[in-house]
């Protein structure tokens, strides 16, 4: 998924800077305590980035994710659907709102808005298992635990696929960074150099 990646490098990307700058603002802080599962630590520290700036739509929606992992559904409703009309694409948006309604039980609007997540094309394994939890809301009534491990499935699903894709791109940049030209050297005459296994090569 195309947020997921971007997510999920921005986080790596906040760690190395905390860790080689020594400071950071608090939401690339709240990025690194949320992939580090200290999600009361990420709370604050995107409140605190979206009090200095409240239309922060990245600090908005990592907030709302944060407060649905938190079991606050109400809160991460509003702060989901006060993103959802900035970013009516992302997928998301889409897919925390339909779990957080599917949890509060409210099967129209997770029907909803994980139909539209589903259509945005995701990861193809996420997409199936969306489709199949779909299938279930529309099938019959559902209890609570029924709910709840719908909902963490097609969580647990869409976060593997987010790790997935965030190491491939980490990958991608550590060994596929071409300098200081943004393109391989064939076909291109003489001698351009690339990391590749830890060594500078001449290629």
């Amino acid at each position: 998924m195309r947020l997921a990646a971007s997510r999920q490098s921005l986080a790596v990307a906040a760690l190395v800077m905390v860790t080689l700058a020594g400071c950071a603002t608090p939401y690339s802080q709240g990025l690194v305590a949320a992939r580090q599962g200290r999600y009361v630590d990420a709370s604050v520290l995107y409140e605190e980035a979206l009090a200095r700036d409240p239309d922060r739509l990245d600090a908005i929606l990592e907030l709302g994710i944060v407060r649905y992992k938190l079991g606050a559904l109400d809160g991460a409703i509003e702060l989901l659907e006060r993103a959802r009309p900035r970013a009516p694409a992302e997928p998301t948006v889409r897919l925390f709102l339909a779990l957080a309604y599917l949890r509060k039980s409210d099967l129209a609007s997770a029907d909803e808005h994980l139909t539209t997540f589903v259509a945005l094309k995701p990861d193809r394994r996420v997409s199936a298992l969306a489709e199949r939890t779909l299938a279930l809301i529309r099938s019959e009534p559902l209890s609570e635990q029924t709910r709840a491990f719908a909902a963490a499935s097609l969580e647990n699903a869409a976060e593997l696929a987010q790790e997935v894709d965030a190491s491939r791109a980490f990958e991608s940049d550590r060994w596929y960074f071409w300098g200081p030209y943004p393109y391989p050297p064939a076909p291109y005459p003489g001698c351009w150099y690339g990391w590749r296994g830890g060594w500078l090569r001449c290629y």
